[in-house]
């Protein structure tokens, strides 16, 4: 039963540990995260992977190559998407999807650049990622955890036991049913 408690205390504090761990990213480094919604940049990433996205440092669209994610209206988040740039041009830049046949209609200038990918997390870590933003598995782990916190991980009665044999130096039971003993003397006779 010990190791089982423990087991789970640790599994707990784990997972607790994972569930904070995009927060704690984005606040040491302002990274945010970016679920790929559409099927444009296949093979590079499929709909579903989560972008750990950096924000721009002012040269994204100075060289070719380089995927970026950009919003039509500068700033807004609700509409991005992530493309790669293809050719430079005096006002910006020409992307396209790595799925796309062709190059996207419309120039994109630097105020648009929101940040370009620092990682993508694909497959099960995804899966994970997207799990751990769901309340309800925040809220199960939490309970686990603070169950598993305070359920002892030694029975009372062996704790007592323990602390009985480290106090009188005997086991601290009668040796029948595990009670503890009070005295080993003889009772006092009351006959005169």
């Amino acid at each position: 039963m010990r190791i089982t408690i423990l087991t789970i205390r640790a599994a707990a504090s784990l997972l607790l540990v994972a569930l904070a761990a995009p927060f704690l990213w984005s606040a040491v480094t302002g990274d945010y995260f970016m679920t790929v919604t559409g099927g444009s940049m296949r093979p590079t990433y499929e709909v579903g992977d989560v972008l750990v996205v950096q924000g721009p440092v002012g040269d994204e669209l100075r060289s070719t190559g380089a995927p970026v994610i950009v919003s039509p209206v500068p700033g807004d988040r609700s509409d991005q998407y992530v493309h790669r740039v293809v050719e430079l041009v005096d006002e910006g830049a020409i992307l396209k999807g790595d799925g796309n046949e062709i190059n996207d209609p419309f120039l994109v200038t630097q105020e648009q650049v929101l940040g370009t990918p620092r990682l993508a997390l694909q497959g099960t870590w995804a899966t994970l990622f997207h799990l751990s933003g769901l309340w309800a598995v925040r809220l199960i782990v939490g309970a686990v955890f603070l169950i598993a916190l305070f359920v002892p991980s030694r029975g009372r009665a062996a704790r007592r036991t323990a602390e009985a044999s480290t106090i009188d130096g005997t086991d601290g039971t009668d040796g029948t049913d595990g009670t503890e003993q009070a005295s080993r003397r003889p009772a006092p006779s009351l006959a005169r």
